[in-house]
């Protein structure tokens, strides 16, 4: 029988509202898909490693969940054995998120080439030249939908210029980066959700396994997947090929589509820090960083096991429990951010959780700021933009904070 939770948030008790946030379907579930901030307020003070009736172990102070993220003996392969694993899940069981050393530390020596401050900077010239083109594309348009026509944009036109695809591939990898996705959400899903996710992600496997066989007969690209076939006899095979861009689509597409997206909400609900923006753009990069604190793509981290019986803050954690940092909640600790709730576009604090840590932190952080500086220095020089709704809708997703649209309009 389902709880009855329609009283007010505040007389909710922790273990109420951890199930809330537990729960993907769940008609009270709004308030905290809506601001979870309040909830992670409660709980860091109740308890920062706080065990729940559910099963998952939820951690909610900075200095708990860089314990968590940057101690390598927590294991990451969560669905290794596991019973319900899709095909999906098991294709992804064959990247470096999912893998624990050695396998990890050979994998990431060989994707991580990919992700050097050079490699990275080299994207600068093409983030730019799509960021002008879909703010052209759009200057006749009295109002539009920023998500689904800029920053959705960014990072897919981005992938297929990396992957080595054309335009023509656009929809098809967008619709393949939802589903992927979507397919790492830990939250139980309904069966017919999962099942187009399925078909969907499988489709962009087909893909990719095609793509692979048409660069090893023609050698010497320079794109992803051809750096990667590149890779010395050994250190890769084909099926961790598609596995890990796979990996790399889904959280590039995501982690960038959200940052850009949460960014722009943040200045359109801060006019001060817009105008600032506008008038200094110096500050991006600073800015970047506290979009990135204050309402980053990143809610929680992928699941840490428990290898053996470990301590966490203190706290006994038994041996096969399931364990996640809520980087979103670490990023507004008080006892490492003042004034933590305060968007401040000059903080120069960067020292937030968004990208993780340790040996699984975010291959793509460098090339996600690299876009978002980017998006925010073209959209500083345009014309100024308003927002086109009293109220946005958030997604109810465990992974991520995004929202469903974002409506605009030329201010």
């Amino acid at each position: 029988m389902a709880t009855d939770l329609a009283a007010s948030p505040q007389s909710r008790s922790i273990a109420e509202e951890a199930m809330l946030y537990l729960t993907s379907h769940h008609p009270d579930r709004g308030e905290i898909t809506a601001d979870p901030y309040r909830f992670f307020d409660r709980l860091r003070e109740h308890a920062p490693v706080y065990r729940t009736a559910q099963g998952p172990i939820l951690v909610t102070s900075y200095d708990a969940t860089q314990q968590l993220v940057k101690d390598r003996r927590w294991s990451r392969e969560e669905m290794d054995g596991k019973e319900g694993v899709t095909p999906t899940q098991q294709i992804f069981l064959e990247s470096l998120a999912f893998r624990d050393p050695p396998d990890h530390t050979r994998l990431r020596a060989v994707v991580s080439r990919l992700f050097t401050p050079r490699a990275v900077e080299q994207n600068r010239q093409d983030v730019s030249e799509i960021v002008q083109e879909l703010l052209d594309g759009l200057r006749d348009r009295a109002e539009f939908d920023f998500i689904q026509d800029f920053s959705y944009k960014v990072p897919l036109r981005l992938i297929c210029r990396l992957v080595g695809v054309p335009p023509t591939m656009e929809d098809d990898f967008l619709a393949w980066g939802e589903a992927l996705h979507g397919s790492l959400e830990p939250l139980a899903q309904p069966a017919d959700v999962a099942a187009r996710r399925e078909a969907t992600a499988a489709e962009c496997f087909a893909y990719f396994e095609e793509l692979i066989k048409e660069r090893r007969a023609n050698p010497g690209g320079t794109d992803i997947i051809s750096q990667l076939i590149q890779a010395s006899p050994g250190e890769i095979t084909d099926l961790e090929i598609i596995a890990n861009c796979m990996l790399l689509h889904s959280a590039g597409f995501s982690t960038t589509k959200n940052l850009i997206a949460n960014g722009m909400h943040l200045l359109l609900t801060h006019p001060g820090a817009y105008d600032d923006l506008r008038a200094n753009p110096d500050v991006i990069p600073s800015a970047v960083e506290e979009m990135l604190r204050y309402e980053g793509p990143a809610r929680n981290s992928l699941c840490r096991i428990a290898p053996e019986e470990m301590e966490l803050d203190g706290v006994r954690i038994h041996k096969g429990e399931h364990v996640y940092a809520i980087l979103s909640a670490a990023n507004r600790d008080p006892a490492v951010f003042e004034d933590p709730h305060r968007f401040d576009i000059r903080r120069g604090n960067s020292r937030h959780a968004t990208f993780g840590g340790g040996i699984h932190m975010c291959l793509g952080a460098s090339l996600a700021r690299l876009e978002a500086q980017v998006a925010f220095a073209h959209l500083a020089a345009a014309p100024r933009l308003a927002l086109n709704t009293d109220r946005v809708e958030w997604l109810g997703s465990f992974l991520t904070r995004g929202m469903a649209a974002l409506p605009v309009r030329w201010a």
